[in-house]
């Protein structure tokens, strides 16, 4: 694929003024400013990350009445489920909730989604079978935005929901008692994935304070990093402060994962290429439950039966993605290529808890966005992964009406097709993908920060780099051209 490198424009005296201001080198102040931080303050607080500054949790929406809602449960004694998505996000968030409840004295139990027998998101099971028991509070962890039909029946049955999540809100919204999602208010916790808000749940629910939600750091961060959420803002000061902490976690699972891993350094690349696989390949072939149990804090004679069961899972996900790979790219040989602004591959008996990885290695390959459907049937079940930049979901939105069921978020997209509208669907995503492309957005574009002369090069600046770390989405490593 064709691509083209750019170069942010430079801005020297203003690099100058706030170098003077934070005590940094100018080219280091330039740095933070290509990441859009401009006044001195905040510049602090990104090259200083500081557990204190953690936001007031009431500016979240709703988060007032999420947390009276489950003191009052707490209080009265009531039952609480909280059902949780099976990837690490969901995983991280919903240990959360049950540790910080349980510490707080709840009745609650925690349950997770089976994507291979329920597809995404809770399932209707769920929904029935809560109906039928004397729960009085449902909360929804990293799933529930879109479900406004299943919120509706547990209201039915008079079982109050309480939504966590950080997906996009599409056009039939869920109603739920208490709704914490960023997305509902304006420039308030945007970056946050689902660990990082129920970090924010659990700080509303203690002190209010960085001390008060200590220990949970290291899952927070976990989750940050595996959802690949920006590293902005709090989900910054949540990685920074966290990714120490799972290297020496209390947590005896965790711990023994990060010793069978051999992950021995405090850098996001090791925490996504060997934590993260092992976790969710549990949910990708159905059942997370030994993941999660992995992540709690207490002590266990089953941990190493659980370590083997992500090992297991995790070679097994490995052998069967070599082979999606192949049939895939077999497909995608058959395209008009040039003609494809969206890749989308579909096949019979593909399992569907892959087709996110599926997805995403072919969009990294060829540059396009990219959907991978397993079919089962008359019905397909699918994940869409994006290219940098190209909000998927807006594009999947357009063609709604050709699907069963979607949501996601600007990177990544689920979705539920009927097997005659896949091909009208495909149809309709790549004209809809030209038209807000075009030709031009298919080329690759890297950015680099500065142009400098190689005497700027300089042993003080490069150890003053390093403050910008941890790096990732919203924050990539520092990446200069020199001449000379």
């Amino acid at each position: 694929m064709e691509g083209s490198w750019e170069v942010h424009p430079a801005d020297w005296p203003r690099a100058q003024a706030l170098g003077r201001a934070i005590g940094v080198h100018r080219i280091t102040a330039h740095l933070v400013l290509n990441r859009g931080v401009r006044e001195a303050s905040a510049a602090r607080r990104f090259l200083s990350p500081d557990a204190a500054a953690l936001a007031d949790p009431l500016a979240l929406p709703d988060m007032a009445r999420a947390v009276s809602r489950l003191r009052r449960a707490i209080a009265q004694r009531e039952a609480i489920l909280i059902f949780g998505d099976s990837d690490v996000d969901g995983l991280t968030a919903t240990a959360i909730l049950y540790e910080v409840l349980r510490s707080l004295g709840a009745q609650v139990r925690a349950r997770l989604s089976n994507r291979i027998e329920d597809g995404y998101g809770l399932a209707w099971s769920v929904v029935a079978q809560a109906c039928r028991t004397a729960i009085g509070l449902v909360v929804l962890v990293d799933c529930g935005t879109n479900q406004a039909a299943e919120v509706r029946r547990l209201a039915a049955h008079g079982i109050d929901t309480i939504i966590i999540d950080h997906h996009l809100p599409l056009e039939e919204v869920a109603a739920p008692l208490a709704f914490v999602n960023p997305h509902r208010a304006r420039d308030v916790g945007r970056e946050l994935c689902s660990a990082g808000l129920a970090l924010k749940v659990a700080q509303a629910l203690l002190d209010g304070t960085a001390e008060g939600v200590s220990a949970y750091f290291d899952v927070a961060a976990l989750g940050t990093l595996a959802d690949y959420a920006p590293l902005v803002g709090e989900s910054r000061l949540i990685a920074a402060k966290g990714l120490p902490r799972i290297l020496h976690s209390l947590r005896p699972g965790l711990a023994r994962l990060c010793e069978a891993t051999k992950t021995r350094d405090a850098v996001p690349e090791q925490i996504v290429r060997r934590l993260v696989p092992r976790l969710n390949a549990l949910g990708r072939l159905g059942d997370p439950t030994a993941g999660w149990r992995l992540l709690l804090e207490a002590d266990d004679a089953r941990i190493e039966e659980w370590l083997l069961e992500a090992q297991e899972a995790h070679v097994t996900t490995k052998r069967l993605a070599r082979r999606l790979i192949g049939e895939a790219e077999e497909q995608v040989s058959r395209l008009h290529f040039r003609d494809q602004f969206v890749l989308v591959v579909s096949r019979s008996g593909w399992p569907q808890g892959l087709m996110g990885p599926l997805a995403s290695r072919l969009a990294s390959r060829y540059g396009r966005p990219t959907l991978a459907v397993a079919l089962d049937g008359a019905r397909g079940t699918g994940s869409g992964r994006s290219i940098p930049l190209f909000n998927l979901l807006e594009a999947v939105q357009t063609c709604q009406e050709l699907l069963v069921r979607f949501g996601g978020h600007a990177q990544a997209c689920g979705f539920t097709v009927n097997l005659k509208n896949l091909e009208p669907f495909r149809t309709r995503l790549n004209a809809q993908v030209q038209r807000t492309l075009g030709r031009e957005g298919l080329r690759s574009r890297r950015m680099l920060d500065l142009e400098l002369p190689l005497r700027a090069l300089q042993p003080d600046w490069i150890r003053e780099c390093e403050r910008l770390a941890p790096f990732g989405p919203g924050n990539p490593r520092p990446l200069v051209l020199f001449h000379g």
